[in-house]
């Protein structure tokens, strides 16, 4: 009788994941959600987001329909087994002591889980939840403003939430910035995040509307402890590059070697992918050439065994561990990518054919072109050229004008609209109704600026 009892309650026991369980407490916690977790906290780019990749409901790692339907089953095992119910209470009497002394039992509480410092929840906004993204910021030119957008996400990841009674809006975490291009400068990202504080109203500008204005030393120190918090990478090769890679997740879980333990990974930012992408397509010519005259199985076992360089399987290689960081760490990716001359992109860099939105063929070779949750184009406003035929007084007296919007530094965004033909009607829709899927930020001497997609 007492096996019997035992195999039917086996069969009615539901196994779950600690992440099952973690999002079930969820419910009970929701003061400890991390609401922002998969936000880039920009409103134009969230906004897009939103059209790429809606929040989808989700409990315990399944969707509405999925949740209900386990709910039913488990509601169907419990009135199944209710007719051993006086058998099972009538085993459990005579175990109770026993139970009551095992030495292995885990209690858990509210302040063993750690629910606030645990990287492990995601945003559940009503039980909503939107995949972390990767965003692509490309251009056909350089200076076009990427660096600069990185750098004011690279800012809002680290800037704490709130600095006293003052609402910052950053994510109060750390950043991983990969350097590839050699040209990462941390005076700059300095002031882009002054600015961005002074745009939150941080600044003494407004002092006769503050209880406790910062002073400029209080702002000086809260930016230089912000900035211990991005990690800054130099590889100087494509092969470097995923190595380092590879390795980021031992350095993350090194306390050691950081001060970024007691924060959660917001992004890893690449400046750019694209850096090495013409050495590395010379060294696949001269690799395929070496090639010529062999047998192709020899070819064959050789890249299986990846002892030589194929451009294609190194590139895959990248995204794939980019992946599972994301997986890993639970954060944003955001990368950019220079598409020059237009060699790369073949003829029409820019297609406008069917839509006034502009596109850029993917540079990297697959999967790099469907990687992205968001691909944007940047291009900074250009100033018209003199006429061959403008007299010099007249070129004199236009000269400030044209002036005036170099100063100004406004950048346009669009969504990149390559590969739209297979969009779905809803995306194409939405980003019609969102000013073509596009805005505007501005560079300044101050800082960045960024304009919600409606100004």
């Amino acid at each position: 009788m007492a096996a019997n009892l035992g195999e039917r309650s086996l069969n009615d026991v539901h196994q779950e994941g600690l992440d099952e369980l973690l999002s079930d407490l969820i419910k009970f916690y929701p003061d400890y959600v991390n609401k922002d977790a998969h936000s880039i906290g920009v409103p134009a780019l969230d906004a897009l987001l939103e059209v790429f990749a809606p929040k989808t409901s989700v409990s315990s790692g399944l969707n509405d329909g999925q949740y209900q339907d386990r709910r039913i089953s488990d509601q169907d095992q419990l009135e199944e087994s209710q007719d051993t119910a006086d058998e099972e209470m009538l085993l459990q009497s005579e175990l109770l002591d026993q139970d009551l002394q095992r030495p292995n039992e885990i209690n858990i509480t509210h302040d063993n889980i750690g629910l606030a410092a645990s990287p492990i929840f995601s945003d559940t906004d009503g039980m909503k939840k939107r995949a972390t993204p990767i965003v692509e910021v490309s251009s056909s030119l350089s200076s076009s403003g990427k660096s600069q957008l990185l750098y004011y996400l690279t800012a809002l990841a680290i800037l704490p939430r709130k600095w006293g009674e003052f609402a910052v809006g950053g994510h109060e975490a750390a950043a991983i910035f990969i350097d590839t291009d050699d040209r990462f400068d941390a005076e700059r990202l300095r002031v882009v995040a002054r600015g961005i504080m002074q745009q939150r109203g941080l600044s003494n500008t407004n002092a006769e509307e503050q209880k406790a204005p910062l002073s400029d030393y209080n702002t000086e120190s809260l930016l230089g402890s912000s900035l211990q918090h991005v990690h800054v990478l130099r590889p100087q090769s494509s092969s470097a590059l995923l190595a380092t890679l590879h390795s980021l997740e031992s350095y993350l879980f090194d306390l050691s070697r950081h001060r970024s333990a007691s924060r959660p990974l917001q992004m890893i930012a690449i400046d750019s992918v694209t850096a090495f992408i013409w050495q590395d397509r010379l060294r696949d010519e001269v690799a395929r050439t070496e090639e010529i005259g062999r047998l192709r199985e020899d070819v064959d076992h050789e890249r299986e065994q990846k002892q030589r360089f194929y451009l294609a399987d190194l590139y895959a290689e990248l995204a794939k561990e980019l992946k599972r960081l994301q997986s890993q760490f639970q954060c944003a990716i955001v990368y950019t990518s220079t598409i020059s001359g237009g060699r790369a992109a073949g003829p029409g860099l820019y297609d406008q054919s069917q839509t006034r939105t502009p596109s850029l063929r993917p540079a990297l070779p697959a999967p790099w072109g469907t990687l992205p949750t968001l691909r944007l184009i940047v291009h900074r406003s250009t100033v018209r050229p003199f006429p061959p035929s403008m007299a010099p007084q007249v070129a004199v007296k236009d000269a400030p004008s044209r002036q005036r919007v170099v100063q100004q530094g406004k950048i346009s965004a669009w969504v990149n609209a390559w590969g739209r033909d297979e969009w779905p009607r809803r995306i194409v829709e939405a980003i019609e109704a969102s000013n073509g899927g596009s805005f505007s930020f501005y560079v300044r001497e101050s800082g960045v600026e960024i304009n919600s997609p409606d100004d």
